[in-house]
């Protein structure tokens, strides 16, 4: 069972390296967009037209993504250093915030080598169809708006952007106990009670469930007590990934059943991913 595991992991990482391979090759320009000037016909002469942007639509556009620079910024340290709570009482209060959040958050992965959501879905790809999946902290929902035509998919954030989410704290998610097979937090243990995600992770799943994790690497100081620390909630590491420079992948099964009491003090470290002010 490990061997297969980890071979369907291996085949997942190796098509999510293909799709990014094929997305940085250049397209051939075509031969009317070589030059940056159009010509047309003036009362029988040829009069070369300059397409270039005014100098103020550049400085416009310049303005409008350092405003929204500022503002992703803002929400992401206040989202890494605040209790889940808080979080879901601004976006309810301002949702529009969720979309200048993400937007954000896409312009810095989209420089990645791999993007480790699609690693989950090329993964996802060879799951047996009966099985229950649930993403924690899903964004936009890329997992469920692409495979919810083969599994059973449940999206939960703290904003509904479209019809595969279901906003809520994923501290607490309208799931019975003991009904999924397979749990995935993609750079979403944000918030300074991210162990309560864990924790519910560890209710929903199924005993031999999976609980899938893609985190930003500088968030880890000690990988070895932040394993051991996510295992103490009643997990069991399976494999971990660290080939990409940017994210290390960690899958663990769930070994055993804990009550609350017994992982009130566990607490795995993960520093608040911040950016520099500028």
């Amino acid at each position: 069972m490990g061997v297969n595991y980890k071979q369907k992991l291996q085949e997942a990482l190796n098509k999510s390296k293909e799709r990014k391979q094929q997305q940085n090759q250049p397209t051939k320009q075509s031969e009317s967009n070589v030059s940056v000037q159009l010509t047309k016909k003036n009362k029988g002469k040829i009069t070369k037209v300059n397409t270039k942007p005014s100098q103020l639509s550049t400085l416009q556009e310049k303005m409008k993504k350092k405003l929204t620079g500022s503002k992703f910024r803002w929400l992401n340290e206040t989202l890494y250093t605040n209790h889940s709570k808080h979080a879901i009482k601004i976006f309810q209060e301002q949702p529009e915030l969720f979309d200048i959040y993400h937007e954000g958050f896409s312009s810095q992965v989209q420089d990645w080598p791999e993007n480790p959501v699609d690693i989950f879905i090329d993964y996802l790809e060879n799951v047996p169809k009966e099985s229950v999946v649930v993403d924690m902290g899903c964004g936009e929902a890329k997992i469920a708006a692409t495979l919810h035509e083969k599994l059973t998919i449940h999206s939960f954030d703290l904003v509904a952007a479209n019809e595969f989410i279901t906003a809520c704290d994923i501290s607490k998610v309208p799931l019975k106990s003991k009904t999924v097979n397979i749990v995935i937090f993609c750079l979403s243990l944000m918030g300074v009670n991210f162990v309560d995600f864990l924790k519910e992770a560890h209710r929903i799943l199924r005993k031999g469930g999976e609980l899938k994790i893609a985190e930003v690497i500088s968030r880890i100081d000690n990988l070895k007590e932040f394993i051991k620390g996510v295992e103490s909630i009643g997990f069991k590491l399976v494999s971990q990934n660290k080939e990409n420079k940017m994210f290390v992948l960690l899958d663990f099964h769930k070994v055993e059943d804990r009550s609350p009491s017994e992982t009130e003090k566990v607490v795995p470290a993960l520093k608040p991913c911040l950016y520099k002010k500028r």
